[in-house]
């Protein structure tokens, strides 16, 4: 029943959200009296920007999984890159199915287990880690881009609202990141402690004991930090080419950048969709967009994410397939 009604508040507030906005992007019109659909309409469409920003999407997606078997081998977790791609894929489909039904990461985190028995303790790390620092980078860009284009001295309250967050995310990363090198956590003090904990504290420690290994690891957490760098530039870098795609002019590429970092802070409440799209279409107007921009522009992202994923699902399934001719050719030898 609690699930349930969270999946229906959910669908509501989707639907309350895409409602504002589309009201708000048909009754707005320009001084001939077209509104943003009529005017998207005429404008000729740049296709070879959309191609762009599929392929851009796809590299940074990618980069993901390659990010991701890096902390698995610092955990000594078997998998190979073409087994990485296909839960990663598979994993990015399921983040996009409507309201979560079964999170990607426990998928990924569940399968990577089975593959390495004893060890889902490891395969949780593995993939929290892989979260944690995929949001680290993008606070730390978003903090940089922000001071470099000069968005904190805006005086609209949804940039200022917006700065502050990035700003206390930033640093709370970055201060919970410096506190795995402290004496406490280096001498064991940590998952002792956290193993007294009833019924889950055995499970606990040795999830905490699997973080710890990072620690020994500088190299591979440098590594991922600077991978994710260019994965937050290649997703900015796709919503400016879907923007120069729809619409002239458009707000430029360090700019977009700078508004994907900032708005994609909505990836961390628990709605499929919406959140994004709202506060783009606000960040649009503060450049002078027109009404609608913002919210068609979210939602080509959003379906060339989707695209992306589907994608993945096909080489997902050809590799199943192989694997499958392969091991019955195996049985016939």
């Amino acid at each position: 029943m609690f699930r349930l009604l969270s999946l229906t508040l959910q669908f509501i507030l989707i639907a309350a959200i895409f409602g504002f906005l589309f009201w708000s992007a048909v009754n707005a019109t320009d001084e001939e009296g077209k509104n943003i659909f009529n005017i998207l309409l005429e404008q000729p469409k740049r296709w070879h920007c959309l191609a762009a920003a599929f392929f851009t999407q796809l590299a940074g997606v990618c980069m993901t999984f390659v990010r991701w078997r890096w902390l698995l081998q610092t955990l000594g977790l078997q998998c190979s890159y073409r087994d990485v791609f296909r839960l990663g894929f598979l994993g990015a489909m399921l983040n996009l199915a409507p309201f979560g039904i079964v999170g990607g990461d426990t998928v990924k985190a569940v399968l990577i287990a089975q593959k390495n028995p004893n060890s889902m303790h490891q395969a949780v790390a593995s993939v929290f880690v892989d979260r944690f620092i995929g949001l680290l980078i993008m606070f730390l860009c978003g903090t940089i881009l922000i001071l470099y284009t000069g968005f904190y001295a805006r005086p609209e309250i949804i940039a200022q609202t917006l700065t502050l967050l990035v700003f206390t995310f930033t640093a709370s990363g970055l201060f919970l990141s410096g506190c795995i090198f402290l004496p406490f956590f280096a001498r064991g003090h940590c998952e002792r402690w956290i193993g007294k904990i009833p019924i889950a504290g055995k499970f606990a420690s040795k999830f905490v004991q699997a973080l710890l290994l990072y620690r020994n690891d500088k190299r591979c957490l440098r590594n991922c930090a600077l991978l994710t760098m260019f994965v937050h530039l290649s997703f900015g870098m796709s919503l400016y080419w879907i923007a120069s795609a729809l619409f002239v002019p458009v707000p430029d590429a360090v700019q977009h950048i700078m508004l994907h970092n900032v708005t994609n802070l909505t990836s961390m409440l628990p709605l499929a969709a919406g959140p994004y799209e709202l506060v783009l279409e606000q960040l649009y107007q503060l450049y002078g967009m027109s009404i609608g921009m913002g919210l068609i522009v979210s939602l080509m992202f959003r379906l060339t994410s989707i695209g992306v994923a589907a994608s993945g699902i096909f080489y997902y399934y050809v590799w199943r397939s192989v694997e499958k001719v392969g091991g019955s050719r195996d049985s016939l030898t």
